[in-house]
């Protein structure tokens, strides 16, 4: 498909098809072009291929990046039944393919079967002594056609085998092609199983399969029989996945909508740090304790009730990227260092012109932690709002470790965004790290997502950092930034103007 017209009626339709119904798809128009012109990390990072990347995901759909491996996987659903685990074994008439084979198999994160005790025996009792009975199982190179149909049928009966793949190298005057009709007479008497043959053998090999009647799949290379059952498990995990609930939290709406209003009643697209965090924190997402100053002194008073040390950030009108100027300053130990750092901020901003859209200062509780993760919101024009997740602070442009889905997310969503990043061993304590509270993250991204469902105006937001408390494993939000479509925000909000002044009514 070149693209997805109704993104929200295809995945309605696509993830309960998919339940019953393999649905493989060649999506064409790979191009991110027009993603580096947004302003938000989320933004840019997020492009049109995401999204539909993402909604295909979501629906259950197998997506395939060229047409070779829409037939090949087509070729295996076609001859194979969805298996009941991801437990491969392999036979093979040469020991160095089965181990290739096996790599193939694992880089996959499928597991290589455990051949029971009984296997074992019955596979002793006709194989040459020479021969390896572990899996994968090395018939060696004088198995004749009779041990493939003996080892094939017995290890198809092992309880502890979930897939099988044969593999076959021409030794000893062995007729590819009766090989293969005696392997499907075995797969013909025992179909519950997946069996994929990789025969590296000539190509008029597959040029005489493809006039007989097959009931399964061949392939010339182990790697395309490993990725043939990576696919058929891709399939058993949606089918056996629980479809999700889109979660409702109470949230502070009117407060949250009020803020948003002032913004557009001062014609501002970008709203503030200090606006964005109180949108956050209306709908329940946890923020760092802060209060708002206009002057030094305020600051102080804040910064001696939250209780040193504390983080001071300048808001302002704009300016979004605070780091680009120094208006971000941490671990403030004392009364008398907060008294210096606003006034060297004062200093900086008015040497650099930027001193009139300053609103004040923001003091946070300085949370402690090495981990910090970003949350976010970016709009696709096609597919709507899109949520991000994953390893956030300074390293985000160059890692890039961000997963993305389409909004509204269920609780299955959730828990999938933040599974699929390798900074998820981060959040699950690796090197003596207290774990993170993977449940509340879960929340956050499902509040962000409610958020983005009430507003749908709201065109870009992130958390950076969503830190990583080391003394809760908590999630806090420590920056936020949001910026809406001004026109559409002032139609949903009732803007209108009268005698000169113009204004949101709800």
């Amino acid at each position: 498909m070149e693209s997805i017209q109704n993104p929200a009626n295809f995945r309605k339709l696509a993830s309960r098809i998919s339940k019953k119904k393999p649905i493989l798809a060649l999506k064409a128009g790979r191009s991110a072009a027009g993603a580096s012109a947004a302003s938000s990390h989320t933004g840019s990072l997020a492009g049109a291929d995401k999204a539909a990347n993402a909604l295909l995901g979501q629906s259950g759909v197998i997506r395939e990046y060229s047409l070779k491996n829409l037939f090949a996987t087509a070729k295996v659903f076609a001859n194979c039944p969805i298996p009941k685990g991801d437990r491969v074994a392999i036979i093979t008439n040469s020991g160095g393919p089965g181990i290739m084979a096996t790599d193939a198999v694992c880089e996959y994160g499928m597991q290589m079967a455990k051949i029971s005790d009984a296997t074992k025996d019955k596979l002793r009792s006709f194989l040459p002594s020479a021969a390896s009975v572990k899996n994968p199982i090395d018939m060696i190179a004088s198995a004749p056609i009779e041990h493939y149909k003996q080892t094939l049928e017995t290890v198809i009966a092992d309880e502890n085998v979930d897939m099988i793949m044969v593999i076959y190298l021409p030794f000893l005057g062995l007729k590819d092609i009766d090989v293969a009709k005696a392997v499907m007479e075995i797969k013909a008497q025992y179909p519950q199983k997946p069996v994929i043959g990789v025969f590296m053998t000539k190509s008029e090999f597959f040029t005489a399969l493809s006039d007989m009647d097959v009931n399964m799949p061949f392939f010339m290379y182990a790697e395309e029989a490993a990725d043939g059952f990576n696919r058929l498990n891709q399939q058993r995990k949606w089918i056996e996945r629980p479809e999700g609930t889109i979660m409702k939290y109470d949230v502070d709406y009117k407060r949250a909508q009020e803020i948003i209003a002032k913004s557009i009643n001062e014609g501002r697209e970008q709203l503030t740090t200090r606006e964005s965090i109180d949108v956050l924190d209306a709908y329940g997402i946890r923020v760092c304790k802060s209060g708002f100053a206009k002057s030094e002194d305020e600051a102080v008073s804040i910064a001696d009730s939250i209780g040193y040390p504390v983080v001071m950030k300048m808001t302002s009108k704009t300016t979004s990227h605070k780091t680009d100027v120094g208006g971000v300053r941490v671990n403030i130990q004392s009364a008398e260092q907060l008294r210096a750092e606003y006034q060297d901020l004062i200093a900086k901003l008015t040497e650099k012109g930027l001193l009139e859209g300053l609103e004040g200062v923001i003091i946070q509780e300085m949370v402690k932690g090495s981990r910090e993760m970003v949350c976010g919101i970016a709009t696709d024009p096609q597919y709507g709002p899109m949520m991000m997740f994953g390893l956030g602070g300074v390293f985000i442009e160059v890692m890039k470790d961000v997963t993305f889905r389409i909004a509204p997310l269920t609780d299955m969503d959730a828990k999938d965004m933040i599974k699929s990043v390798k900074a998820y061993k981060l959040l699950q304590g690796a090197r003596g790290t207290t774990p993170a509270q993977m449940e509340q993250i879960e929340e956050t991204l499902l509040r962000l997502s409610q958020l983005v469902s009430d507003f749908k105006f709201i065109d870009e937001l992130d958390i950076n950092p969503l830190l990583i408390s080391e003394k809760t494993g908590e999630g806090i939000a420590v920056d936020g930034r949001i910026k809406v479509r001004m026109k559409e925000a002032q139609e949903a909000l009732g803007y209108h103007c009268e005698n000169g002044v113009c204004a949101c009514s709800f």
